[in-house]
């Protein structure tokens, strides 16, 4: 049956009362509760015929996809009013588009109701009287309203709905303050098909088609100026819930728009050489190419060559999928550099990409401020304990430079106590070139590579407090902080009147939203975020509690860029991501399973742990002193590279996309190429020639 349209029919249809109900389904047995509670409470005097696209977008079991044709063949005998039933199941995968062209193609009734096939109805639906309503208030559709559309209280709004008057059915008309004004909604409705049909395909035939089609729709209507040409209405009760997004949860899927929302990383791709060096002739073509334009080579110190292994690990990345990342001359790795954390989803994850693509739409950047913003903080308020009020920003940097200037601010001092890395302003990163020392003389820094470390700090903090606006601290990497010394830091600074600022930069959304100080309980005046807070996209925030922050509103602290739309809607997904599942749990496992790994493949060598520091981001720490440190950490990663795995000479990161497999593939990786390097005595312990 695959591949052709099946059509039941039942006794001949009265024209003038009949509903054409199209359905793009995906052979998933949702559809069955979709239909049998649609029935169940919409009271009709008509008849409808069925039109049913099954697209493979998610590689349904045959047995299911088989149980729900029987029972869409099946509904004119279990459902008298249904006098027809066609279903298209089509061979291969073709969209979201696709199969609303095909549908599109066959239906000719002059009312019809779209419905998907993840939709639960649990209200009553009198489709005589919205028949008539639709007719007598010359509007294009009538949303039946469901809990998709009416999060975020859009319906509750005095400025965003009215009343449509004289309306029996007590119809709603969103005003053109709401998201959803001059929008044509895929979601369940009936319609005029002589208007929504052909504006559906104008829309597809002109947009992107790898945009979500309610976008492209709307975008089609403001471009055209048509809206006037297409009152939306919405039936004043939710009467359906969405089910599908929790049947793919079940299923660790995601929304497919189109057909390309269905690749999928490969789990281990071929490692890039069969036991010689790697060819990388445009890696570093692209390197001669980028010393004579970009100073530093490229925009990131982090991501130089000199960090990893130059001339025998790649330079460039050209894409990224999964867990997966493949370099400018085609080789593909397991990447556990992961955007140097940024990626805690893994590249081009279907969520971010859909929520993308709906906002390309409308404009990255407005010349006023945006419901997202004021959307995105609520969520992030919300996500992190203690905080209520939320600024962003671009870079890590930006936000501890925000933080610092609001604790001088709100304290009255200047000198601040520092540990760790906090970005390259001249307030933050210690005495360098180009660093007026001035500045740097308001900065303390200090290490915390132990015990000891610890107790000078609290002891500098003690012994200068009254002076300082704030303790700035991010965590070491090679070893994990003691709660009993951040909790002994906290009570230190409420002694002293001393702000504690944690740059969670790494930590946040790795170890729990709020990163180390949400690990320990530890309470911090304010948190500095960015890498994983929109799961790679370029976003920061300072967060605190409104006693303090709200003081930021008083300070020259601005940034054009701080209220653009794809990242700020890029983060509103991924918190969602992170709160869905087990994230935090998988990550910690799976980092915790490449540690202990390594290590016990280390231990076999003679040597001591290689992989140190917090479970979700592992460590490398192969010797205590720097310059030999490095030295075994490029012999390394160049025998890791030639084996299809990209690792950091110091913290490394494991995301949501990272399986079992490919750690344990990592852990035999890294005992032959620890075994290859400690053979090779003379570059491990420094006695012989060059790095490999």
């Amino acid at each position: 049956m695959r591949g052709h349209a099946l059509n039941h029919r039942q006794g001949p249809a009265d024209p003038g009362r009949v509903v054409d109900i199209t359905t793009t389904s995906v052979g998933r047995d949702t559809i069955i509760t979709t239909y049998r509670s649609f029935f169940s409470q919409v009271s009709f005097s008509g008849h409808y015929r069925v039109f049913v696209t099954i697209d493979p977008a998610y590689e349904i079991p045959e047995e299911e996809s088989r149980r729900v044709e029987e029972f869409l063949r099946t509904l004119p005998e279990t459902h008298p009013r249904v006098r027809e039933v066609v279903v298209d199941r089509l061979p291969r995968q073709v969209g979201l588009q696709g199969a609303l062209a095909i549908l599109l193609a066959r239906t000719t009734a002059p009312i019809g109701v779209h419905l998907e096939d993840d939709w639960e109805f649990t209200g009553p639906i009198d489709l005589d009287l919205l028949v008539e309503e639709l007719a007598t208030h010359g509007g294009t559709q009538i949303v039946l309203t469901n809990s998709h559309v009416a999060r975020g209280g859009t319906f509750e709004r005095a400025a965003e709905v009215e009343p449509v008057p004289a309306s029996r059915a007590g119809l709603l008309r969103l005003t053109a303050a709401s998201w959803a004004a001059h929008y044509l909604p895929l979601c369940p409705h009936l319609h005029r098909t002589e208007v929504w049909a052909p504006t559906i395909a104008r829309a597809l035939a002109l947009t992107d088609p790898l945009r979500c089609p309610d976008e492209r729709v709307r975008e089609r209507i403001i471009a055209e100026q048509t809206t006037g040409d297409h009152d939306v209405l919405w039936t004043p009760r939710v009467v359906a819930d969405d089910i599908g997004r929790a049947w793919l949860e079940r299923r660790g899927g995601y929304k497919a728009i189109t057909p390309e929302h269905r690749a999928a990383a490969e789990e281990l791709p071929p490692p890039p050489t069969s036991g010689g060096p790697l060819r990388l002739a445009r890696s570093a073509a692209l390197l001669t190419r980028a010393a004579a334009v970009i100073p530093g080579i490229t925009q990131t110190f982090h991501k130089r060559p000199e960090n990893f292994a130059p001339g025998a690990y790649p330079g460039y990345a050209e894409r990224g999928s999964g867990a997966v990342l493949w370099d400018a001359d085609g080789n593909g790795y397991v990447d556990f550099v992961m955007a140097l954390g940024a990626a805690t989803l893994g590249y081009d994850h279907p969520a971010i990409n859909n929520v993308l693509r709906e906002r390309l739409g409308r404009g990255t950047l407005l010349s006023l401020p945006s419901p997202s913003e004021v959307a995105a903080a609520e969520e992030l308020t919300a996500a992190l304990p203690g905080v209520d009020m939320v600024r962003f920003l671009k870079t890590g940097a930006e936000a501890c430079a925000a933080a610092v200037r609001l604790a001088r601010h709100h304290t009255g001092r200047e000198r601040i106590l520092l540990a760790g890395y906090h970005g390259w302003h001249d307030q933050l990163s210690g005495p360098s070139p180009g660093v007026p020392a001035a500045a740097a003389r308001l900065g303390e820094r200090h290490t915390l590579d132990d015990d000891a470390d610890d107790q000078r700090f609290l002891a500098a903090l003690r012994d200068e407090g009254d002076e300082l606006a704030a303790v700035l601290l991010s965590t070491p990497y090679h070893r994990r902080l003691r709660a009993e010394f951040l909790h002994d830091l906290r009570a230190a600074c409420d002694r002293t009147g001393t702000l504690l600022v944690l740059d969670e930069i790494v930590t946040g959304f790795r170890l729990a939203p709020g990163g180390l100080g949400q690990w320990h309980r530890v309470r911090a005046d304010l948190v500095c975020l960015s890498k994983g807070l929109a799961a790679g996209l370029p976003l920061a925030a300072v967060a605190g509690p409104a006693g303090v922050l709200a003081d930021l509103a008083r300070l020259r602290v601005s940034t054009t860029f701080g209220g653009e739309l794809l990242a700020l809607e890029a983060m509103r997904v991924a918190l969602r991501e992170y709160a869905r599942g087990d994230y935090y749990r998988h990550i910690a496992t799976l980092g915790r399973r490449l540690r202990d790994g390594v290590n016990a493949e280390a231990a076999r060598l003679g040597l001591a742990p290689v992989l140190v520091g917090y479970d979700p981001m592992p460590c490398l720490r192969l010797a205590p002193e720097p310059a030999d440190h490095a030295r075994r950490a490029e012999q390394l990663l160049a025998g890791m590279a030639r084996r299809g795995f990209l690792l950091r000479r110091d913290v490394n990161f494991v995301s949501a996309a990272h399986t079992t497999g490919q750690i344990d593939a990592a852990v035999a990786a890294a005992a032959e190429a620890l075994t290859e390097a400690v053979a090779d005595t003379g570059r491990w312990h420094g006695t012989g020639g060059g790095a490999s």
